[in-house]
């Protein structure tokens, strides 16, 4: 089974993306509502090898998210070499097991059995002690052992 690490750091706008212009190489969501939607939620994940900013400017989906968008970004700390198959392989279980509306490929052939757990930090990379709304589906620990799915969230501590 594989474990993958990621840290979350958002949620960034349009305008804040500007100043991420060397942050990539990873997974993100874009969040929102789309046209008829009364709650913000995640709309769809995606990876690149290159930059966030690079990617989000001509996202050929960013634009069905009408109301609240907004990013997150993720970077991978675990496995420390990270390639595509780790990036695709988180990626598709998050797709599969959150079913995103806007993620059209991903949610159909079962995933192999993987680990992710999901850290979620500020912009500035403060630990998120309370969860924001936007996220409090995708789960901070989701586990596919091939048969069963096992999740759930971890507590932050503070000193």
């Amino acid at each position: 089974m594989k474990i993958i690490i990621l840290n979350w750091y958002g949620p960034y706008t349009d305008k804040t993306l500007e100043e991420e212009k060397e942050f990539g190489n990873g997974l993100y969501l874009i969040t929102g509502k789309k046209l008829y939607d009364r709650d913000a939620n995640i709309q769809y994940c995606g990876i690149t090898r290159n930059t966030y900013h690079g990617r989000i400017l001509t996202h050929h989906k960013k634009e069905r998210v009408t109301r609240n968008r907004e990013y997150w970004f993720s970077e991978v700390l675990y496995p420390k070499r990270t390639n595509r198959d780790v990036l695709e392989t988180a990626e598709k279980i998050i797709v599969y097991f959150w079913q995103p509306p806007l993620n059209e490929r991903k949610t159909i052939s079962i995933p192999q059995p993987t680990t992710i757990i999901n850290q979620w930090f500020t912009i500035e990379g403060m630990p998120r002690i309370n969860q924001k709304s936007i996220y409090k589906e995708l789960d901070d620990v989701i586990s596919w052992d091939g048969k069963y799915w096992r999740t759930g969230n971890l507590k932050v501590w503070s000193d």
